[in-house]
């Protein structure tokens, strides 16, 4: 069995040194198996255990999730349902989208305002809080997780909006559609507890494809409903602000009549 230092272990699993000890301290890693000095000795078990973290973590699970499988699962309780049910999950739901990675230079040069320059350093660590983007694996790069949003950063660039006010702007939607879903995701849960009990989970591939099918239903139910509704309320409020605008500026030439 190999034997690795936190640096060696970090390599070979594609991931940092700090996150192996974000790991350790969350307890999703078991100790070193020994110290020689000040440095920790690792072996393939730790190895093993991160290549799972990073799956897990590339399904959709949390930190927190992926503690509490792992301490299940270490007291001998049986985890494969819940593992079965999240990949059957997430793996029908909708595509996010495709990740680019591109020099970070480039990218602050692209979303960056026109008339004040490249995208400032407190911009971009608003973007990495926002689940936008992220520091590439190598020195000077970042990958960009919302290709889709940041086509939008670009085009309304182009309409004089500056990036700092969409940021904002996607920040407050982006909490208003967390609640939205927080919602939805509630009231399912509740369905579920109701007609099942705390704790249920399906115990056989039949009712792992039932409660599938029931949670992609309810995803596609609820994202119809929030389209439609945002689509009227665009509808409402141009319709207001139109309004609005036209008698502002009715208003005004009037005002230019009277004073000519």
């Amino acid at each position: 069995m190999s034997e690795y230092r936190i640096d060696e272990l970090s390599r070979a699993a594609g991931t940092t040194s700090r996150n192996v000890r974000l790991y350790h301290e969350r307890g999703l890693l078991p100790a070193p198996i020994r110290r020689e000095g000040r440095a920790n000795i690792y072996d393939d078990t730790h190895l093993g255990r991160l290549h799972l973290i990073d799956r897990m973590l590339a399904r959709g699970f949390t930190i927190a999730h992926i503690a509490d499988f792992i301490t299940s699962w270490e007291t001998g309780k049986d985890i494969t349902e819940v593992l079965g049910l999240q990949s059957a999950v997430t793996a029908a739901w909708g595509h996010r989208d495709e990740e680019l990675t591109m020099s970070r230079e480039t990218f602050e040069a692209m979303v960056g305002d026109p008339e004040s320059g490249p995208l400032p350093g407190a911009e971009f660590d608003r973007l990495i809080e926002l689940g936008v983007v992220q520091p590439g694996a190598e020195p000077g790069t970042i990958e960009v997780l919302q290709t889709n949003l940041i086509d939008v950063f670009v085009q309304l660039n182009k309409y004089g909006i500056a990036t700092s006010t969409q940021i904002d702007m996607h920040a407050r939607i982006s909490a208003r559609l967390e609640e939205i879903a927080s919602t939805m995701i509630g009231t399912a849960r509740d369905i579920i507890i109701g007609e099942h009990g705390v704790g249920w989970l399906p115990e056989s591939d039949s009712e792992i494809a039932a409660l599938t099918q029931t949670l992609n239903h309810w995803r596609e139910l609820g994202t119809q409903a929030v389209h439609d509704s945002l689509d009227r309320a665009f509808e409402r409020v141009l319709a207001d602000e139109l309004g609005r605008y036209l008698d502002a500026a009715a208003q005004a030439r009037q005002s230019q009549r009277v004073e000519s």
